[in-house]
C-alpha cells in the first residue's frame, strides 16, 4: 500500500439535519473510559476538527477527546495500519485508495469542498482559456490538483505543450518561493498556501491575485456544481461498530466547528495558529476559500465517485485502481 508523500499538503456546511440525541452512550457501545484522537493534516480544515476536540458534545460521551496534527503520510499510514488512529482527516481520494488496499476504513464525511486556487500577477485572467501561451507553475506532479487540472484543460480544449506549458515545484512552499524570485507569475496553490503568498507578496511590494477558482472551472468542466470534494474524516471500521452514537454526534459536531469557523474567522486563526503553526492572519483571511461544509459521505457520493471516476481515467491508481463499493460510505 503506497500513499503519496504529496497527498497530505494537496489538502492544503451542513449536511446532517440536527437531531436529539441521548446523552450518554450505551456502555456496551462506548466505554465511558474510553480516549480518542482526532488527527488533522497541518492545514486550514484542521481547525474543524480542533475546534471539535475542545467544544464538541461528542466529548462528552467518552473520557476525552483530542486533537493532533499528523506531519507525513508515512505517519498515517503506520497510525491507519496499528489502529492508533481511528479518527483521520484525510484527502478524500486518500481514504478510497486505502480502503481498496484492504484497510478497515470508512468515509464519515467531507469537510472541505475544494480550496485550489489559480494566482497570478495578472489581474485580468477570469477562465481558463485564458491561461493559453502562459506558463502554470504547481506542487504535486501526477498528484490530485495536477490530475484536476489536466481533466479541465482538456475539457477547455487546451493541451499542454501547445496552447501552455506547465512547470512543476515540489510544494507550495518551493511554488511560494519561486513567485517571490520572480521565476512564476501563474501558479495553482492550495489554500492557505495561496493566502500565504498573496500576504508574502505584498511585503515585497508584488501583487498577486487569486483570479480563478479551480472549484469554479471543475464545476464548468464536468457540468456539475462548483466544488471538489477533496478531503474528510475517515473512521476505523471498529470504532463504528463500537460507538455509532458517538460518531453521529461528532458528525454534528462538525456542523456546528465548520460554521463556526465561518462565522469567525478571527477566532478560529487563533485556534490555527495554536494548533497547526498557521499564523492566525493567514487562516482568517483564506477561511471563505476553503469551502468548509461537513457533510455526510453517503449524502457526497455520487459527487464522489464522479471526482473518483474522472480521476481515474488519467491515473487509476490514485483510488486503488478501482471505485470504493458502498461499504466505504459510513452510514449513520
Amino acid at each position: 500500500m503506497t500513499i503519496s508523500r504529496r497527498a497530505f499538503i494537496s489538502l492544503a456546511g451542513a449536511g446532517m439535519a440536527a437531531t436529539a440525541l441521548s446523552p450518554m452512550l450505551n456502555a456496551k457501545q462506548t466505554p465511558l473510559n474510553q480516549k480518542l484522537t482526532l488527527w488533522g493534516p497541518p492545514i486550514g480544515p484542521s481547525i474543524a476538527l480542533a475546534r471539535v476536540a475542545e467544544n464538541g458534545r461528542s466529548g462528552q460521551l467518552i473520557e476525552q477527546l483530542d486533537f493532533k496534527v499528523w506531519r507525513t503520510p508515512d505517519q498515517l499510514r503506520s497510525g491507519i495500519i496499528s489502529g492508533d488512529m481511528q479518527l483521520s482527516g484525510v484527502p478524500s481520494y486518500v481514504g478510497a485508495n486505502l480502503y481498496n488496499k484492504g484497510m478497515p476504513v470508512q468515509l464519515m464525511n467531507i469537510m472541505t469542498w475544494g480550496l485550489l486556487y489559480l494566482v497570478s500577477t495578472d489581474p485580468s485572467i477570469s477562465r481558463i482559456t485564458d491561461i493559453v501561451g502562459k506558463t502554470i507553475t504547481m506542487p504535486f506532479r501526477n498528484d490530485m490538483p495536477d490530475l484536476v487540472f489536466q481533466y479541465i484543460t482538456k475539457k477547455a480544449g487546451l493541451v499542454a505543450g501547445k496552447d501552455f506549458q506547465l512547470n512543476y515545484a515540489p510544494t507550495p512552499l518551493a511554488v511560494i518561493q519561486m513567485m517571490m524570485s520572480g521565476r512564476a507569475d501563474l501558479c495553482i496553490l492550495p489554500e492557505p498556501a495561496a493566502t500565504a503568498a498573496m500576504l508574502k507578496g505584498r511585503q515585497k511590494q508584488l501583487s498577486f491575485h487569486r483570479v480563478l477558482s479551480i472549484q469554479d472551472a471543475w464545476g464548468e468542466a464536468t457540468g456539475g456544481k462548483p466544488r471538489i470534494p477533496q478531503a474528510g474524516l475517515l473512521v476505523d471500521k471498529k470504532l463504528v461498530e463500537q460507538a455509532p452514537e458517538f460518531l453521529q454526534q461528532l458528525q454534528l459536531d462538525c456542523v456546528e466547528a465548520s460554521r463556526w469557523a465561518n462565522a469567525n474567522p478571527a477566532a478560529a486563526g487563533g485556534l490555527a495558529e495554536q494548533h497547526l503553526a498557521i499564523k492566525a492572519k493567514v487562516t482568517e483571511l483564506s477561511l471563505p476559500f476553503v469551502n468548509l461544509a461537513a457533510t455526510p459521505a453517503m449524502e457526497a457520493k455520487a459527487e464522489l465517485e464522479d471526482f473518483f471516476s474522472k480521476m481515474a481515467e488519467l491515473s487509476p491508481a490514485i483510488i486503488g485502481g478501482k471505485l470504493p463499493d458502498d461499504d466505504f460510505y459510513l452510514k449513520f
